[in-house]
């Protein structure tokens, strides 16, 4: 018996075996269980070795239609085309077991989201998919400072670091977990997040995003001093009650606020009553109440508070930073 296939006396056979190529492709995807949705996902990341397959198929019909229609029966053209769409099939085959096993094994990289939150809170999310039972995501929240690089441009370089965590999978290989992170005071605008799998990345801040990878703006402006006065009168003497409040006053160079209180008599003579340099506390913040004996030698008083000058006028010029509030003396 012959060895090959008897080409010529069973032509129809070869072609109609050439002609089973897609069914055949088709039944190998299914057994890899990689057919439906999972297709498209093989032809987006091995789209080489999934359309090799697929068109190697197409050629191998192509090559059984030219074997029946287009060469005598038992010719030598005949046995030639037989014998390519055969090693088309094969290629086919092994293209797509290839293209498929590749997709099996293939594991999403982590998406991670900063979602900036009133009082002064970050919501940090991680998602990812296609994990294997011993993966870990491994997840990393930092400030973001402006630094000059060795050619003297500036470029974003991690601060402190603000939050840490190596996350495992669930039983379907899925990770979904959000986390809000208080935000501390500091000199910085911006934080940046990294989520891996694996070997730790570059730092991806200074040429944009990547998946896996993020960087947010954090606005924190500084808030000009707020003053109010008012009196206090059911005492013998009347006593001025002072409130001065303000935010995310800058750590480096530390901010004080001067605040100064004056008497101002009938005569428009001007005697200082008190004087405070005050600093803000950890988080950046202001708030504190301050009472002044006056008495009834003044006909007005005048409150100034400044982050903008140590020894501030009162009335003020108009400027960034400083504020004043101008009142008369209760009368007796």
């Amino acid at each position: 018996m012959s060895r090959f296939l008897p080409v010529g006396k069973g032509v129809k056979g070869a072609a109609g075996f050439l002609l089973a190529a897609i069914p055949a492709l088709g039944a190998v995807l299914t057994g890899l269980a990689i057919t439906g949705g999972l297709v498209g996902h093989m032809a987006r990341d091995h789209p080489l070795a999934s359309y090799g397959a697929f068109g190697l198929a197409v050629l191998a019909i192509f090559a059984g239609a030219v074997a029946t229609f287009a060469f005598r029966e038992g010719s030598t053209e005949e046995q030639v085309a037989i014998y390519a769409g055969l090693g088309l099939v094969v290629a086919s085959l092994l293209f797509g077991v290839y293209a498929g096993v590749q997709t099996w094994g293939d594991r999403a990289q982590p998406s991670i989201t900063l979602t900036p939150k009133a009082g002064h809170t970050v919501a940090v999310t991680v998602r990812g998919a296609g994990l294997r039972s011993s993966d870990h995501i491994v997840v990393e929240v930092e400030q973001l400072v402006r630094a000059p690089n060795d050619a003297g441009r500036l470029t974003w370089k991690a601060g402190e670091p603000l939050y840490g965590a190596s996350l495992g999978p669930d039983g379907d290989g899925r990770i979904g977990y959000t986390v809000d992170i208080p935000l501390p005071a500091g000199d910085y605008d911006d934080l940046g997040a990294r989520a891996w799998v694996g070997d730790e990345p570059k730092a991806c801040y200074a040429r944009g995003n990547t998946t896996g990878c993020v960087r947010v703006h954090i606005p924190r402006p500084q808030e000009r001093p707020q003053l109010a006065v008012s009196w206090e009168t059911f005492v013998r003497a009347p006593r001025l009650l002072i409130r001065l409040t303000a935010k995310n006053l800058p750590q480096r160079p530390a901010k004080s606020i001067t605040l100064r209180a004056f008497g101002i008599t009938s005569d428009h003579v001007r005697r200082e009553l008190a004087e405070w340099s005050l600093a803000p506390n950890a988080e950046g913040e202001f708030d504190r109440r301050l009472a002044v004996v006056v008495g009834h030698a003044f006909a007005d008083v005048c409150v100034v508070a400044s982050t903008s000058t140590r020894e501030p006028a009162c009335p003020a010029p108009a400027e960034d930073g400083t504020v004043w509030s101008q009142l008369a003396v209760p009368a007796v």
